[in-house]
């Protein structure tokens, strides 16, 4: 059997067999991710030499057909790491969690559908397998905290509709130029009306599931009340993947986006007002996950970014973002999850003081956060950093708004480190709750994947070229040349003995010489040391003052930019109006009737009278006319 056809079929195995045998799920899904890991290994190091391509069947002169290519493979190889990863850390975590049973299965199921889309040799085998996709996520976000089913709702609107909205654009595409396939021979241009409106349409299934705005509003709702394991697998990485994956492939090889420049801005505008649309709203949450998951939002716009500006280091620098966003932000929830496990919450009021209970996942935690935030030399600041060259590079093509897109882009990674400072400080740092006296490090299966993720966003920073010349500049039809010059080696060591004489200071200096002492607050000394704890969630409560912003993040807050909120609302309205026309028409057509029947009832009272030769008459003028058709006859 094909490769190809085991990489749908083990993954699928996998997760029938755990669904069946409950008491074995934890090894059938482990052992059928390990398994599609190999066979993305293997389908990776081919393609990598040359495409390889498999057709199992035709259907109406449509080849139904599979292929690798450096792009595809590569993310197959990410997408099934992550799983592995993920399901390694879900061993414990959902161990005795409600709708864990279904959490493995849907994992795999997404894993057996995200094969098929990475596989899918034309736009129409994809759109099969994406649709597919839908099922997981609603699967997948049905149990959790109560609301999910809510959750799970509003999310399947929202992907679902985008999704209606990829078919509409493949059809039109396929109805006007054929079936389309993945990596045709030459780009087409978008110039004619059609081509437009099928990019956007198929563009925006693309953006719905990496969710950027406005089709974005599911991951906040979601992180709610999904456990840390799905946030970490749907919307951080998988998602993430597939979705800029898409917006690539459409970009590059199925449409040639430099040949329209409003498109182009479009894409643009699009990303840095989700970059800072949702990096202002991560500010002032109050909720880990919730605040994570602003962030993932936030770094999907310096994705849509690098790919809307056309330039090859910017497109490479979108693509190497969305390999990096996975890596660090899974890395972020599953750090965020084994606290909250272990401190049976994630408000963060309610945390703090934990490095030293938790010092493996703080320092996991730690380098995935300053990677989000683009401190150098992580992996994080390399891909912003290319992003900013594309950015820059449409100074050259004339294009006068590039100051806007450039300030943009590095004011969200301002805003970013700002919030994780405030998050680390609250779950890290300062004084430990009372109530978290016991919490312990989480166990080596609930630790070792977001260690290996922060050992990751090191590598892939200091020593870029691994991953920019094994994964990303291969996956791309043109050559990329970055601009300027970085050293990540030297600046590494450099930063490394900046820190070491900082330690150096804090030990013989301001940590020998700590005292503990009771806090007053205007002269009075507080008894309690509960009262005197300083948490994070008002380090920022200033912004929410400024004028125009404290507007704008109250009506965020309230859902006011959300699109399900006006889809729900303007469907409430149609069927308010609907509800009232009916009730009208049927009111009319009640009291015609009515008058009819009036009408027709005073006439036959005059003639149904009780009067003897009235009724004679009636007898005689009937007898008439039957003699008279009689005689017609």
């Amino acid at each position: 059997m094909h490769t190809f056809v085991l990489m749908l079929l083990v993954p699928l195995a996998a997760g029938l067999l755990a669904y069946s045998v409950n008491r074995l799920r934890n090894e059938f899904s482990f052992i059928g991710a390990i398994v599609a890991l190999y066979y993305a290994v293997r389908v990776f190091i081919q393609s990598r030499h040359a495409e390889v391509s498999y057709e199992l069947a035709r259907v109406a002169g449509i080849p139904v057909a599979l292929r690798a290519d450096a792009m595809s493979g590569f993310i197959l190889l990410c997408v099934a790491g992550f799983a592995v990863l993920i399901l390694l850390f879900s061993l414990r975590y959902m161990r005795d969690r409600e709708g864990a049973r279904g959490f493995f299965f849907f994992v795999m199921l997404g894993l057996a559908c995200s094969n098929g889309v990475l596989l899918a040799a034309n736009l129409l085998v994809m759109l099969f397998f994406w649709g597919a996709l839908l099922v997981v996520l609603y699967g997948l976000l049905l149990p959790g905290r109560e609301g999910s089913e809510k959750v799970a709702a509003k999310a399947l609107v929202i992907v679902g509709l985008s999704d209606f909205a990829m078919m509409l654009g493949i059809v039109l595409v396929a109805v006007r130029y054929g079936w389309i396939d993945m990596v045709p021979s030459a780009p087409m241009p978008l110039q004619e009306p059609v081509a437009i409106a099928g990019y956007l349409l198929i563009a925006a299934g693309a953006l719905a599931k990496a969710g950027s705005m406005p089709l974005h509003s599911w991951i906040p709702a979601a992180a709610e009340t999904a456990p840390a394991s799905v946030m970490a697998y749907i919307p951080a990485s998988l998602d993430k993947l597939l979705g800029i994956y898409l917006l690539t492939r459409l970009s590059v090889n199925i449409f040639d986006i430099t040949s329209n420049l409003a498109i182009r801005n479009t894409l643009m505008v699009v990303g840095v007002v989700t970059i800072l649309g949702a990096v202002m709203m991560a500010l002032v949450q109050k909720r880990i996950m919730k605040l994570l998951s602003f962030h993932a939002v936030s770094q999907v716009g310096y994705m849509v970014l690098g790919i809307g500006t056309g330039i090859p280091v910017g497109i490479a620098g979108g693509l190497f973002h969305m390999l990096n966003h996975s890596v660090y932000k899974a890395g972020l929830f599953l750090s965020a999850g084994s606290v909250e496990m272990w401190g049976k919450t994630d408000e963060i009021d309610e945390l703090g003081g934990l490095a030293g209970r938790m010092p493996v996942t703080f320092l996991s935690f730690l380098i995935a956060a300053m990677a989000i935030a683009g401190v150098p030399p992580l992996n994080g600041f390399v891909s912003k950093w290319m992003v900013y060259q594309g950015v820059i590079e449409l100074a050259r093509e004339g294009n006068k708004l590039y100051p806007v897109f450039l300030v943009a882009a590095m004011l969200g990674s301002v805003l970013t480190l700002a919030s994780f400072l405030k998050l680390i400080h609250s779950m890290f740092l300062g004084q430990r709750p009372a109530a978290l006296a016991r919490t312990r490090e989480a166990g080596f299966a609930m630790w070792l994947p977001p260690v290996v993720l922060a050992a990751v966003c090191i590598i892939f920073g200091v020593f870029a070229q691994i991953p920019l010349q094994g994964f990303v500049y291969p996956s791309l039809p043109f050559f990329v040349e970055p601009i300027g010059t970085w050293q990540p080696v030297l600046a590494t060591l450099l930063m490394l003995a900046s820190l070491g004489i900082g330690l150096l200071v804090y030990l013989f200096g301001t940590a020998r010489r700590t005292t503990a002492v009771r806090t007053f607050v205007g002269g009075e000394m507080i008894a309690d040391d509960e009262e005197s704890r300083v948490t994070g969630t008002a380090f920022y409560t200033p912004v929410k003052h400024l004028p125009i912003l404290d507007e704008l993040l109250k009506y965020g807050e309230r859902g006011a930019f959300d699109i399900y909120n006006w889809l729900t609302g303007a469907l409430r309205a149609i069927g308010l109006i609907s509800r009232q026309v009916v009730d009208r028409v049927l009111t009319a057509l009640f009291e015609s009737a009515g008058a009819v029947v009036r009408l027709a009832g005073r006439g036959l009272s005059y003639i149904q009278n009780g009067s003897l030769p009235l009724y004679a008459a009636w007898v005689f003028i009937g007898a008439t006319m039957f003699l008279l058709l009689l005689a017609l006859r």
